[in-house]
């Protein structure tokens, strides 16, 4: 009987040591994820400090721009071919 409330005694302490190293093993990657949060906030941060009202101001004046731009572009645009018919000319394919 006193042998089985040894072995008992033993598989009790290598279940808490396995218990114990899923613990670490999530608590380390929680870690990572918030400084992974920590990096993401700082750089949305200085993100933030760099552009300023003015910078909105010139990219709003870009956007409005850009319909007319396109609409600017020729019609032989729209259906560019490529100039050549395969990517390797060695293996069958020839410059048009």
């Amino acid at each position: 009987m006193e042998v089985f409330a040894w072995v008992g005694l033993l598989v009790s302490w290598l279940l808490l040591l396995l218990v114990m190293k899923f613990v670490f093993l999530v608590l380390r990657v929680l870690k990572q994820v918030r400084r992974l949060a920590q990096m993401s906030r700082d750089a949305a941060v200085h993100l933030a400090d760099n552009l300023s009202d003015d910078a909105f101001a010139e990219l709003e004046l870009l956007a409005a721009q850009l319909p007319e731009a396109v609409r600017q572009l020729p019609r032989s645009a729209a259906v560019a071919r490529p100039s050549t018919s395969s990517v390797s000319p060695g293996i069958g394919g020839r410059f048009s």
